[in-house]
């Protein structure tokens, strides 16, 4: 329970933070422009705010976001294939097991959080391809060194949210329900496959949830791959920012984002939005994304000018389909 709460309070302080630096100019000049939008945003003025300004790293490192979670999460597989094997709590587990309750810990089933976790290992793998072999991000553009902290501590909370809210479920307080879980995984009975009699099989049925959010975290990640790869194409010859076109682009400013936020919508439904993580993590995602779609489109209109209103003479959307 107390690595919930830790991991919500975090979420939902980096949630007032974005919003903060979207309408404090302090903040909004010398934090939130990253990449690109550096070329046309508003300036710090204050000494303060140039000095600020300039704890920024390359934007390149947005790989090690993925890099780094995937491996976190390669790690929490291993560690729950081993407990679930041979029954031996690895470093993470030992450490809840030690230091935080199962209280809270319950909300999710156990074949949910293996799902979830899958899931993620996915996303990241094909983010870490993606940066490091798709897009192309300019050898000068730059981001704060506060966006950089924040990634990486987001991708461990979202690595964490797969499994952590079921972790007494997975048995990591109770070794008896890891062993039933396993029974019940390797023995068919009635031709029920996940359920035996002393199971609650309404928890360790594959359920209804995860056959709408697993086709929607496929769509999302394919047109996110779609997107991305569109975006990389632009600069393959080397060639200055130009104007993306195709697929959702057509439509949306930022369909990349747009993807992302339907990607933890599908993490939420999965977990029939019981996961105080993942909500969490899903209402920063939109709100941070849309604060930087706004910026983005900004710059499209600053950058590109009359050619950009030639490009798209009907207004698209920014991030949201039908609501901004």
């Amino acid at each position: 329970m107390y690595l919930i709460l830790f991991l919500c309070f975090c979420l939902c302080t980096l949630t007032l933070l974005s919003i903060l630096a979207k309408w404090i100019q302090f903040l909004r000049t010398s934090v939130l422009p990253y990449g690109k939008l550096n070329n046309t945003a508003e300036k710090p003025q204050s000494r303060s705010g140039q000095w600020l300004a300039q704890w920024t790293v390359p934007k390149s490192w947005f790989s090690h976001f993925y890099i780094v979670g995937l491996a976190l999460a390669m790690g929490n597989a291993f560690e729950i294939g081993l407990f679930f094997q041979y029954h031996i709590r690895g470093p993470i587990m030992t450490l809840l097991y030690t230091l935080d309750t199962p209280q809270g810990s319950d909300t999710m089933a156990a074949q949910d959080c293996l799902v979830a976790l899958m899931l993620f290992i996915i996303h990241l793998a094909r983010r870490v391809y993606e940066s490091l072999c798709i897009e192309r991000p300019s050898p000068q553009a730059r981001m704060h060194i506060s966006h950089y902290l924040t990634g990486l501590g987001f991708y461990g909370a979202m690595v964490f949210a797969t499994w952590v809210e079921g972790a007494a479920n997975l048995g990591v307080w109770d070794m008896n329900k890891m062993i039933e879980l396993k029974t019940s995984m390797t023995t068919n009975n009635n031709n029920d496959y996940y359920t035996l009699n002393h199971l609650d099989s309404e928890r360790m049925a594959p359920t209804i949830r995860a056959t709408l959010a697993i086709p929607l975290f496929l769509y999302a990640a394919n047109h996110q791959h779609t997107c991305h790869h569109i975006l990389g194409s632009l600069r393959e010859n080397g060639s200055g920012y130009q104007i993306p076109r195709g697929d959702w682009f057509e439509s949306i400013v930022v369909p990349h984002y747009l993807a992302d936020i339907l990607i933890y919508l599908a993490f939420n439904l999965l977990c029939g939005f019981q996961n105080k993580v993942f909500l969490c993590g899903l209402v920063w995602t939109l709100i941070n994304l849309s604060i930087t779609a706004s910026e983005t489109e900004q710059w499209y209109q600053k950058t590109f000018g009359d050619e950009y209103k030639k490009t798209y003479p009907k207004k698209r959307w920014i991030i949201l389909p039908w609501v901004y």
